[in-house]
């Protein structure tokens, strides 16, 4: 099968995106927890939360737990697991996503902290978030992305899919999806395109009976029902 980059370049296929799909980058966890000002951990704490939900839970969650405890490091650091848990309760699975924001802080901390996540080499910094139990590599690579503008590509359940569809790879592999996506649209456009493949993976790319005839990237997709 030939794959989306022989038939289209990936600036195309991004503007394509953002005129069918409209994202709405407003309700986007990490980029409300940049854009607040609260520190680079803060952003992590917003990943974390948008994990199995959607953004408006998460954002609800983030929000209540600024409010209740704060969302900075020493804020969590210093907090209890309770008083977490019950704050992030909107964004569901909220005892697991309470104990991962907990030690995320507690190893975070003994790092060094802010200037650790801000300053420390992004390969390094990947394999110590891995480290910490409950902090995936999608997780990560969304924060890399956000807050150090690194050459990492998020792959979630969509972009999983729709990498394979579109021919780019042909294993399930996360890391080879990574390199894949992140060569396609280049280290700039990752963090859009992670979001955008989202949307179009929700709402035309589908895992059942995927839209094909009303997909705005249907002349292109290796895969579409209509070629």
């Amino acid at each position: 099968m030939r794959s989306i980059a022989e038939r289209a370049a990936g600036p195309e296929v991004l503007e394509r995106l953002k005129r069918a799909l409209r994202v709405d980058w407003r309700e986007y966890t990490a980029l409300v927890a940049e854009k607040r000002g609260e520190g680079a951990f803060s952003v992590l704490v917003g990943v974390i939360l948008s994990q199995n939900t959607n953004d408006k839970n998460s954002i609800r969650a983030f929000m209540n737990l600024k409010r209740k405890v704060g969302v900075k490091l020493s804020d969590i650091v210093e907090a209890s697991f309770e008083s977490i848990a019950e704050a992030i309760k909107p964004a569901g699975l909220w005892k697991q996503k309470a104990e991962t924001i907990k030690a995320a802080a507690e190893a975070v901390n003994a790092l060094g902290g802010e200037k650790f996540l801000l300053e420390e080499d992004p390969i390094r910094l990947r394999e110590k978030l891995l480290s910490v139990k409950g902090v995936g590599a999608k997780t990560v690579d969304v924060f890399l992305s956000v807050v150090r503008k690194a050459p990492f590509f998020a792959v979630d359940t969509h972009a999983m899919r729709i990498a394979l569809r579109w021919g780019l790879s042909d294993k399930k592999n996360y890391d080879k999806v990574s390199r894949a996506l992140l060569e396609y649209f280049g280290s700039e456009k990752a963090e859009e395109a992670h979001r955008l493949i989202i949307s179009l993976g929700r709402k035309y790319c589908t895992a059942r009976s995927p839209r094909c005839p009303e997909c705005p990237l249907t002349d292109i997709c290796p895969s579409s029902s209509r070629r």
